[in-house]
């Protein structure tokens, strides 16, 4: 209706942008804290409420499977509700799941909380991604956006081991969940002080939910079959069933989007050659990004026997290298184009990488680690900002919701599946040097040094691919983003009108 359009278009005037920026990249960051912040926690865990060794696994991939399954309903639910409507709720949704963390009993309580978690936040990603795109229209401005935004990647992850092993070792592992109470009420309080009111007057297509619960099975199965390889291997029934299950659902979902009236994912976005390439880079550098995380702590703990605390602390060169290039490179994204930090960022990151798979039982940190750990920082930082801004900076402000759960899926997924993939790839490595004769130390630390040169091999992959974002960006010039919307309002499949400077 023209006056509820009118009214809300007032109300945005008077928004001061940067605290919507705030609100909505601290639950972004909360959510990717909560990706890792119970790995230094886990044996104390496992120890209160008597887990199994291999039931204590599923602390963390309960939230990576509902989490990476759950976002492209996410998405949808986004652009059919409203932004801040379903921010609120989700938001909410996740504060509560994570008091049933906090307060679980048992084992079972926990990992179905921990689930329970990942669905709110497969809702509130997008939703509070979405809000971004639409508040920040202008290039230089959604550069310098999505640039925090694409920062909080790396920085919530290793924030969160760093808050886990402070909270873990200063007061209790159930502090690791409580504390988003407080943070998630404060943002509860400001959401309608600092978010317009969904502008509902422009009409809305509603998603295709038979998609959508195609596309959520076959995500959910897949990562699910994957991430149990650790206890049924690669050659086993069960997986050979899953996998190709996955295979068959996401069939399904493919057809089913190009048969539907209103697809979950607008043929528009699909049609924009270097998003689509942008997502698959970001699902590969995330597989590379969070291995690094969980084999790294291992190697700290295990090998180090570091503290939880002083393994969170470790992680700080990560963490500044990572947001002082992330703060660079969105500023240079405002007058030019994403070619050079596409590739060279994963580059980078693959030499930080390799250099951690030059680890042994003696390294010191200040002359071995800490080096490692500031070169793939600022290569991770420099890639995120570029491939996050490419992957949604042709969406419409209609489909802000559906192009960032996108990127979040593949970031989910792309972890999930690193980790199991290259966890049983180590643990084989091991258990063959064991049978060799090796000491179990020994045999742990070259297990560790296979890992990170996986991850290498990825972030090397990831650099590859980046090299053809940054080509087909260059060839597209600058998303016109209103001709998108309109396109995708009016059923078109047209692509956008190129321009003659390059992406931003």
């Amino acid at each position: 209706m023209p006056t509820h359009g009118t009214a809300a278009t007032a109300r945005t005037k008077t928004v001061d942008p940067r605290f919507v920026l705030l609100l909505v990249c601290t639950a972004q960051f909360v959510l990717l804290i909560d990706d890792t912040i119970v790995n230094v926690a886990l044996p104390t865990i496992g120890s209160d409420l008597k887990f199994s060794e291999s039931s204590l696994s599923w602390v963390t991939n309960a939230y990576f499977l509902t989490f990476g399954g759950f976002l492209l309903i996410g998405g949808g639910l986004a652009d059919l509700l409203g932004r801040r409507r379903l921010f609120g709720w989700s938001l909410a949704a996740f504060v509560l799941a994570s008091a049933a963390c906090g307060l679980a009993p048992n084992a079972g309580t926990l990992i179905a909380a921990r689930a329970a978690q990942g669905i709110a936040g497969a809702l509130l990603s997008p939703a509070a991604l979405s809000i971004l795109l639409a508040t920040f229209r202008e290039r230089g401005e959604r550069a310098r956006a999505l640039g925090i935004w694409a920062a909080l990647t790396g920085l919530g992850a290793a924030t969160g081991l760093l808050v886990g092993g402070a909270l873990v070792e200063w007061t209790h592992w159930r502090w690791i969940f409580l504390i988003n109470l407080p943070v998630g009420a404060v943002a509860l309080f400001l959401l309608p002080r600092v978010i317009p009111a969904d502008d509902r007057s422009a009409p809305v297509r509603a998603p295709d939910f038979a998609g959508a619960a195609l596309g959520t099975l076959a995500v959910l199965l897949l990562v699910y079959t994957v991430v149990e390889t650790d206890t049924h291997p690669w050659d086993s029934g069960r997986t050979i069933a899953g996998l190709v299950g996955a295979a068959v659902l996401a069939l399904g979902f493919a057809l089913r989007q190009r048969s539907a009236a209103e697809p979950l994912i607008p043929r528009s976005l699909l049609k924009i050659r270097q998003a689509v390439l942008a997502q698959l880079m970001v699902l590969v550098a995330a597989g590379g990004l969070f291995a690094m995380f969980f084999f790294l702590t291992l190697y700290m703990q295990n090998v180090q026997e570091w503290s939880p605390l002083r393994t969170g602390l470790s992680y700080l060169p990560f963490s500044v290298g990572m947001g002082v290039a992330s703060a660079v490179t969105a500023k240079l994204l405002a007058t030019r184009g994403p070619a050079v930090p596409l590739a060279l960022g994963p580059a980078i990151a693959a030499g930080g990488m390799y250099a951690l798979s030059r680890l042994d039982a003696e390294s010191s940190f200040a002359a071995h680690l800490m080096p490692a750990l500031v070169v793939a920082g600022l290569g991770l930082g420099m890639a995120f900002v570029a491939v996050i801004q490419v992957a949604t900076g042709g969406a419409g402000e209609a489909d802000g919701g559906v192009a960032s759960a996108m990127v979040t899926t593949c970031q989910q997924i792309g972890a999930a599946i690193g980790i199991a993939v290259i966890v049983t790839i180590a643990t084989s490595y091991r258990d063959e040097r064991r049978a060799a004769g090796a000491h179990p130390l020994d045999a742990a630390v070259d297990s560790f040094s296979r890992a990170f040169e996986i991850q290498s091999i990825l972030m090397g992959a990831a650099a590859v691919l980046g090299i053809v974002v940054g080509w087909a960006a260059h060839r597209a010039g600058p998303p016109d983003t209103a001709a998108l919307g309109s396109a995708v309002k009016s059923g078109s499949d047209a692509r956008p009108h190129a321009q003659p400077s390059s992406v931003g």
